[in-house]
């Protein structure tokens, strides 16, 4: 199978299943389109499909406005080549981003099993694929002193979220500002989490600036206690790629309780979850005080993505789903 993926920007997919795909023996080809001037990537793009003659072209999540959509849907139809479309931004973005490119798709996985009646009604052929965690990636390594504190939250402000789509604020409410309240050995790295102007602002010297994602094993490797955040909580399928990653590295994992967390793990055992403020305070406390039993849980919640959650075991998916697609597709094709 031969993939083209022309969004370069999405570190999470980039190192997770489009290099998976290429380890289990797919040529995968990651064109950053979004360089190209604007009205010439539709030529540059036509060319690199005649010449690289993808088995699929497959767009990630949130491509909107990295590179030119009619562009693209003009080289597809005139090429005649499958686009698979992987909705990571379900359901909190379904309308804005998901709905820009599931039109122009000829197979949709979506991150949120709720969301496949939406994509039945485009009658486009469509599946669950959740985020996972690639181990040749995340996994156990040696710490770094600049993360290394009893609290870590590597995770981005978004105050730009929609005032209906807020509730990711609801988890910084309780999962991260009790424990700025309480002075707990602490710090945040990500973007945008100091400014005044914001929803949600911390005091500065609780930033530790961004972290690059080629830091964040180690990141997750140097705390104690790693927290999640959570954009959604009305899917039993949709968690933040997060999740997967802060497990697979054998870290603590703290976040807000949610559907999916609840239908995919065991609380207590693969990780822990907070309902309120006053919950996060009490585990917190306990987890620090008790070392054996949080890295107990911490090891088990890494056998548990490894043995379900791994993205070779998305990739298997991923074939499975597409393949009767796939072959009507270049049947169709051959035959005009």
């Amino acid at each position: 199978m031969k993939v083209l993926c022309v969004n370069e920007r999405t570190d999470y997919i980039t190192h997770g299943l489009l290099a998976t795909l290429r380890k289990m023996g797919s040529t995968v080809k990651l064109f950053p389109l979004s360089r190209i001037p604007w009205e010439r990537q539709y030529t540059v793009l036509s060319d690199l499909i005649k010449d690289f003659k993808p088995t699929l072209i497959f767009t990630p999540g949130w491509s909107l406005n990295i590179f030119n959509l009619e562009a693209l849907v003009r080289a597809i139809k005139k090429t005649r080549t499958f686009h698979v479309y992987w909705a990571t931004e379900d359901p909190t973005f379904f309308n804005e981003v998901s709905m820009t490119f599931a039109p122009y798709s000829d197979y949709i996985f979506t991150t949120a099993q709720e969301m496949q009646e939406r994509y039945d009604q485009l009658h486009k052929p469509n599946s669950t694929l959740l985020f996972g965690v690639n181990p040749d990636f995340f996994r156990p390594v040696n710490p770094n002193p600049k993360y290394k504190y009893d609290i870590i939250l590597v995770a981005n402000n978004y105050p730009w979220f929609p005032a209906d789509r807020r509730f990711r604020d609801e988890a910084i409410r309780t999962v991260l500002l009790p424990l700025i309240d309480k002075g707990y050995n602490l710090k945040v790295f990500g973007v945008d989490w100091t400014n005044p102007q914001n929803t949600i602002s911390i005091p500065p010297e609780y930033y530790g600036g961004y972290c690059p994602y080629e830091e964040t094993p180690a990141a997750y490797c140097s705390a104690k206690i790693v927290l999640g955040l959570q954009s959604v909580n009305t899917s039993v399928t949709q968690t933040s790629c997060r999740t997967f990653e802060i497990m697979g590295c054998g870290a603590f994992y703290l976040t807000i309780q949610t559907p999916s967390h609840a239908a995919l793990f065991e609380n207590h055992r693969h990780l822990v979850w907070t309902s309120n403020p006053a919950e996060t305070l009490a585990l917190v406390d306990y987890y620090l005080a008790h070392d054996t039993e949080r890295i107990r849980i911490a090891r088990a919640g890494r056998s548990e993505v490894l043995k379900h959650h791994t993205y070779q075991h998305r990739v298997l998916e991923f074939r499975q789903k597409i393949r009767p697609f796939l072959g009507r597709h270049y049947l169709t094709r051959k035959s005009r």
